[in-house]
């Protein structure tokens, strides 16, 4: 049995927790039918170094939202991010992907 790929975009968004239900709302919004929250990342940045879980703190910690939809939602969410970024720290990256069951993400 053969596998059917189906092309689509991904994003991943990575800000401090602080922000979870912001990225959430404006993904929701945008179309996004569904998303992955990664907590407690760490890393190197231009701001220096993040540790992942800070003690008794989950709105100070790095998360990272994925998500894969049709490139004009993910081109909204996108978007949407511009200002937060304008005033925070974090990142974006969005890809092109392929998914097996398609119907799952529109």
């Amino acid at each position: 049995m053969s596998v059917v790929f189906h092309d689509i975009q991904k994003i991943e968004i990575i800000v401090k927790g602080e922000k979870l239900d912001f990225v959430q709302n404006l993904m929701q919004q945008a179309g996004a039918q569904g998303h992955t929250v990664i907590r407690d990342i760490s890393g190197m940045g231009d701001h220096g170094f993040h540790e992942g879980r800070l003690l008794f703190n989950d709105q100070s910690s790095l998360i990272m939202l994925v998500a894969v939809a049709k490139p004009d939602v993910i081109e909204k969410i996108a978007a949407g991010l511009v200002p937060l970024f304008e005033k925070n720290s974090g990142v974006m990256f969005v890809s092109d992907a392929k998914v097996a069951r398609l119907e799952k993400f529109l």
